[in-house]
């Protein structure tokens, strides 16, 4: 779970970007860097800390304790992880979407309404899976009204 996307940190040794604004377009405090996209910036923060509340697995704030958490248990297909993995995905997904939409579109959703984007997208990917009846699988279809 490399660093690859081109915010404008990666971007600055190509020199192109004196005609752009090296500040992070979401919330206008600092540079546009993958730490900050992911999850130092006040609105990634807030979309993200509503989607962790969905999760039953204990994940950090920032992009390092995130991925320290799911590396090792990527491949299990338990209810709960299989859940936040999906979460996860959309969750960067979304933002990465967000931040290029304020960029180059000039238009952004509010957090409330990424979050509830992401929770629908999830939710759709959610039915389509099959699940094994269980009491942890009955709270998940209730959490995520399947």
């Amino acid at each position: 779970m490399g660093k690859r996307l081109k915010t404008h940190d990666k971007m600055k040794p190509w020199d192109i970007h004196s005609s752009m604004s090296l500040v992070y377009p979401m919330c206008n405090t600092c540079a546009d860097s993958h730490d900050h996209l992911f999850f130092e910036c006040p609105f990634a923060t807030d979309v993200w800390s509503r989607c962790r509340n969905l999760l039953n697995v204990p994940l950090g704030t920032h992009w390092k304790d995130v991925v320290r958490v799911i590396s090792p248990i990527a491949s299990r297909n338990c209810v709960n992880l299989v859940v936040t993995k999906v979460m996860f995905a959309a969750t960067i997904y979304f933002i990465w979407q967000e931040r290029n939409n304020k960029i180059f579109k000039k238009s952004h959703r509010t957090e409330v309404k990424l979050f509830e984007d992401i929770y629908t997208t999830v939710r759709f990917k959610l039915l389509s899976l099959t699940f094994k009846n269980s009491p942890k699988v009955d709270r998940l279809k209730e959490r995520w009204r399947l």
